[in-house]
């Protein structure tokens, strides 16, 4: 069965969590190994202590005229009641010379020969030396209570276990600082994207990249090549289309403009002037589509966004349209206050173009256009109010769509241009909101922009205004 992992852990979770199963599974078969091996070897030593004092006591057993003597050494006094010592020696026919009566000889192949028994209510560990005399053999019986036994065996399980618990824990730190410090370098290339704009594409720097990592910054760097490329050519294709596009229906309408000016086609006036009128249409609707297409987020990876100024934008849009207002018989004005937004300049006026445009194609004759900039740095807008019909509430969110208009609508408009506002507003992270103008009459359309960012030493910071 596979572990299934968050995906969304971070890779020192992962690590641990994959790493702690079987250096837990490590650690139980190491303190087993370790607790089985001390106990063969305080087993064997305090064997070897009892049979030490089996030793002794035969040491002490005489025969005299034919008579076994075996004296038994006192209890220690500064035993516990719990660790006792019981002696008994047995004569060659089987009777007990001394000591235990109850602690009979052990049976067994040997010499001496160990078991584990029961005295009354103590579990005791017996040793027999049989001893050969001038009489016969005797055996020598000692035992001892279990109770130091059982308390080293405690010990050394206790120990082992936490021993086995603090290498555990030690193992599991040594690797989330070993992953820790061996991630470094990928922070490094983290650090790298996330202080780029989201349009940078300039490869990665690979130069204190490790080896295990280079094929991923490699991939990485051939990804922003291909999107590089593939931006530069749909910006190259919407270039050319705009230019093979404008020049032939641009030279159709001039010249549409000087037959109805031609006496001799007078008759035919009224029929050259719808005629003109749908070529400056097709003229129209041509460049609301490529700019449209310009505005495609795909179509400008490759742009760079810089700090642009809005005062002199709002002013070069104003002064492309002054003769159209006054054709229109519109008073434009602006309202201009020191702003500056991140993005790319000719996008912004495009984007300004459009509202304008809108402005004055909807705009009655006899009506206001104002054009709004302002919010320094910290909070820059473009605004343009109009004392149009405006637009109602509940199709505020529908005008933002491709190839909609107002039901009932009185320009010549293709339904291109808040749509082609939205896009741009969106690739530069600005809100678009639409209100009614002054007094509820008209129409305020808003285009709010994020605060300017400061570069320094790689870094961004938002500008602070006092």
């Amino acid at each position: 069965m596979s572990l299934k992992l968050d995906p969304t852990l971070s890779i020192h979770r992962r690590l641990l969590i994959l790493l702690l199963p079987p250096l837990a599974l490590l650690m139980v078969a190491g303190g087993f190994a370790d607790y089985r091996a001390s106990m063969v070897f305080m087993r064997t030593a305090y064997d070897q202590s009892l049979t030490d004092a089996a030793f002794a006591q035969a040491g002490l057993i005489k025969v005299v005229d034919g008579k076994i003597n075996a004296p038994l050494p006192a209890q220690p006094a500064a035993r516990a009641s719990r660790e006792k010592f019981y002696y008994s020696v047995w004569g060659p026919d089987g009777a007990l010379v001394s000591g235990n009566a109850q602690l009979v000889p052990v049976m067994g192949e040997g010499n001496p020969v160990y078991a584990d028994a029961w005295l009354g209510e103590h579990r005791i560990r017996i040793v027999s030396y049989h001893l050969a005399t001038a009489v016969g053999a005797v055996t020598v019986n000692v035992a001892e209570t279990t109770y130091r036994r059982e308390a080293a065996r405690h010990f050394i399980l206790t120990s082992t276990g936490l021993m086995d618990f603090i290498l555990l824990d030690g193992t599991l730190l040594l690797v989330w600082i070993g992953v820790r410090y061996g991630l470094q370098p990928l922070w490094a290339v983290r650090d790298q994207i996330e202080s780029r704009s989201p349009r940078e594409l300039r490869p990665l720097d690979t130069a204190a990249v490790p080896a295990e990592v280079r094929p991923l910054v490699d991939a990485l760097n051939g990804l922003f090549e291909v999107l590089r490329e593939a931006a530069r050519a749909q910006r190259q294709f919407v270039a050319d289309a705009a230019h093979q596009l404008r020049t032939p229906i641009a030279g159709l309408v001039g010249h549409l403009e000087l037959l109805t000016q031609d006496p001799a086609v007078a008759e035919l006036g009224n029929r050259l002037a719808v005629l003109r009128d749908g070529m400056s249409r097709v003229a129209h609707s041509a460049n609301q589509l490529l700019a449209l297409a310009r505005a495609e987020p795909s179509a400008n990876l490759a742009d760079k966004f810089e700090t642009t100024d809005l005062v002199p934008l709002v002013r070069r849009v104003i002064e492309r349209n002054v003769d159209r207002s006054v054709k229109a018989q519109l008073d434009l004005g602006a309202d201009l206050k020191a702003a500056s937004a991140e993005g790319s300049a000719w996008l912004i006026e495009d984007l300004l173009g459009n509202l304008v445009d809108n402005a004055l194609n909807y705009t009655p004759a006899g009506g206001h256009i104002t054009v709004r900039c302002g919010g320094d740095e910290s909070e820059p807008y473009l605004e343009v109010e109009d004392d149009g019909p405006g637009i109602p509430e509940g199709e505020r969110s529908r005008v933002r769509q491709r190839f909609y208009r107002l039901p009932g609508s009185q320009g010549h408009g293709c339904g291109l241009g808040l749509a082609i506002v939205e896009e741009i507003a969106r690739l530069h992270g600005a809100s678009v909101t639409i209100d009614s103008g002054a007094g509820g009459h008209g129409t305020k359309i808003k285009v709010q922009f994020p605060a300017v960012k400061l570069r320094f030493q790689g870094k961004t910071a938002t500008a602070v205004t006092a």
